[in-house]
Parts: C-alpha cells; structure tokens; sequence
C-alpha cells in the first residue's frame, strides 16, 4: 500500500485548515458585537470545555472505525461550523459556533497526526516530516493573515466570507486519504480500552508521563497569549487594518522554528531546545507587561519561538513512545488536557484584565508558567538522555505486524 500520497495530502490540507482569515482580527470584531474580554475567554474556555469532553471518544472512534473516516467526517463539520460563524452576532450564537468547531477539531485533530506518523517511511527523518507538515500549516495562517489585513479594510463581512470559502476546501482534499494499515483495537469495552491508553501515558510511563505533561503545559504558555494579542494592540493604538500583517509576521516566526526545529536541537542540544520552549513564553509575558509598547509587541514573537519548536519536539518524542493502533486516542489526550488545562485559565485571565488591566494578567501568566519551568520541565531535563532509549516494546510489536499486514 502506497502511503506516500498521504504525506503530501494531510499537507495540503492543513495548509487549507489553517488558513484562519479571521483569526487576526477576531477579538476586534467580537468587542464590536459587544463582548468584553472576559465574555471573549469565557466563549474559548467552553470551546475548550466541549473539546475535552469530545476530545478522547473522537479519538477512539478514529481508531475503531478508521482515522481517514474521522478526518472526513471532521472536515465537514468544521465547514458547517465556519458557515454557522457567518450569522453569529452574539454570545449564545457563538458559544453554538464553538461548540461545533470543537466536534470539527476532536474528529480530526488525533485521527490526522496518527495518520501522518504511520505514513512517513522507515529511515525518512520524523522531525523533518512533521516540521515540514506544520509549517505549511502555519504557512496558509501566514496568507490567511495577510488576506485578512486587505479585506478588513472592506469590512469584517468580507473576512468573514473569505473563510466560510477556505474552510470547505480541506473536506474535498481529505476524501483522497489512505487508511495506514495498524493493528486491530478489539471492539471490546471501550471504557476499558481508553483506560488502556490513559495507563500507558500516565502511570506505566514515568518518562512519558513527563513528555506528556510537558507536551501539554507548552502548548498552554504560548496559546494563552493568543487571545491577548489583539487586545494588547488595540490598546496600544494599532490600527485593526496593521493586524493582519502583524499577524502573519508571527506566523512568519513559527513557520521557521518548526522547520529548523530539527536543526536547532542538533546544534543547540535537546536540553537547551527544551529550555528555550520554556523560557520564551516567560521573557515574553514580561516584556509585554512592563516594557514599553513597541517592544512589547515584537515580544510577541517569542511566543511563536516556542509554537512553533513545540509540536514538532514534543510531538515527535510523544509519538515515538505510544503504540501505533492508540496513537489517535493517544494524541486526543494531549488535546484534551491542553483544552481543560485553560477552562479555568481563560475565564480568569479575562476577568482579571477587564478588571485589574493588561499588565496584570501578563505578569500573572508569566509567574505562573515560571512555576511550572522549576516543577516539570527540569525533570523531563535531567531525563533527556533517556527520551527515545525507553521506547515501549508493544509499540515496536505492534508496528511490526501493520507493516507485515
């Protein structure tokens, strides 16, 4: 079975996924239909809430009944969903808007990154396959960006337009996916399997446990700024037609990190690469808080420094160790616990700059993900050597007989 074709596909298609036109004014148009900052991460925290309870079923529905199948059915929804964000104009009509894209993300996300790993062939670099995969994705948010920039001009209708036509296009593509052959899940109990999945990362494991985790707190300290960008700018008295561009500068930085990410810890080492994912969310919430505004905002980089290094580090060393027929179910984990991870965080975060200002809220980020350099991440560190010597023998097994099959 010819496999190859999937690489370029999923590439493709993410490229199409990602190409978010109202990503990089997003926050300006939700505060003209009315919303408060704390509405805005309320709104992000149930999309997250929705993703964490859909998150591992999805996962495990790809892996019982076929990876390719979840994508296509994902691929849909999300084109209903971006459809849907058309007429929403206010807070309830988003939150149906969320809820939708969150079944759309949990279909795919897991169900895709199984099946761009079993696709890349035996003695083919993983770290270059992936970064190369990301940083097309980051490529179309990088267009996506810049189109959104002329459009705003118009009106935010017309940007809104734009990405109803761009979310169609990766259902089409997904269509021509091939289903990697892997091991049978037993159709057994379902509970029980996830349990499975969740022993094997949590318990089992004490160093996938730290790939995980750390995998997971990553992810949060350079998404959380996301939703405090636009605001950070806006306050700052950029004009909304400057967004794009500045947007698509960030994914310019993310897009390079992910694929020198292979390069850079070869020449810098893992244990510094690990360091400098930690540390460059940390430099920046502190710049943006208390440095003056210009200086604040070409901080925002450094989060895009650790955006993109992270999913192709982690997302490598987090892969390598899960067997190959859980590996959607697996990566449904990650998600999940990233999304619950800022339920809590979000709300919070929002209320605490409608009310305390910007700068509070960035320096609380900033002590926070400090906290969690010293207690995770430092172990992982002193167990770098080890990351890829432990690799689980079922998954070797495993492999072995889908590629007999």
């Amino acid at each position: 079975m010819d496999l190859s074709k999937n690489i370029s596909l999923i590439s493709v298609r993410s490229l199409f996924a990602m190409f978010m036109v109202t990503m990089p004014i997003i926050v300006p148009y939700w505060r003209s239909l009315g919303l408060s900052m704390h509405e805005i991460l309320e709104i992000q925290a149930i999309f997250g809430l929705a993703v964490a309870v859909l998150e591992v079923p999805t996962g495990y529905i790809a892996d019982l009944f076929g990876r390719k199948l979840s994508v296509v059915l994902g691929s849909f929804i999300s084109g209903v969903g971006f459809t849907i964000l058309l007429f929403a104009d206010s807070y309830w009509s988003l939150v149906v808007f969320e809820v939708v894209l969150a079944l759309a993300c949990t279909l795919v996300s897991g169900a895709e990154d199984a099946i761009l790993f079993e696709s890349i062939p035996k003695g083919v670099s993983r770290k270059k396959v992936i970064g190369s995969f990301r940083s097309l994705g980051l490529i179309g948010e990088v267009l996506a960006s810049l189109l959104a920039g002329i459009l705003v001009v118009y009106s935010f209708q017309a940007v809104l337009w734009a990405q109803v036509v761009a979310s169609w296009i990766p259902f089409f593509i997904s269509l021509f996916l091939v289903e990697p052959p892997r091991a049978p899940v037993k159709r057994g109990s379902h509970i029980s399997e996830i349990r499975e999945v969740l022993a094997k990362i949590i318990l089992r494991e004490p160093l996938t446990r730290l790939v995980f985790i750390n995998f997971v707190v990553a992810g949060l300290s350079s998404f959380c700024v996301v939703w405090l960008l636009q605001e950070f700018w806006r306050q700052s008295q950029v004009p909304v037609s400057y967004f794009g561009v500045m947007w698509a500068a960030l994914m310019l930085v993310s897009v390079v990190m992910s694929r020198r990410a292979h390069s850079i810890e070869a020449l810098i080492g893992a244990h510094r690469t690990l360091l400098l994912i930690a540390l460059a969310p940390i430099a920046g919430y502190l710049l943006m808080a208390f440095a003056p505004p210009i200086v604040g905002i070409v901080a925002g980089g450094l989060f895009y420094v650790t955006r993109g290094l992270t999913y192709v580090i982690y997302q490598d060393a987090f892969n390598w160790r899960v067997p190959s027929q859980y590996r959607a179910t697996a990566n449904s984990f990650v998600s999940l616990f990233f999304r619950l991870g800022f339920v809590p965080i979000g709300p919070l975060l929002g209320s605490v700059v409608d009310h305390q200002g910007m700068q509070t809220g960035l320096a609380m980020l900033a002590l926070g993900f400090s906290v969690t350099l010293v207690t995770i991440l430092l172990p992982l560190v002193r167990r770098i050597d080890d990351l890829h010597v432990e690799y689980i023998p079922e998954a070797q097994a495993a492999e072995a007989q889908a590629a007999e099959a």
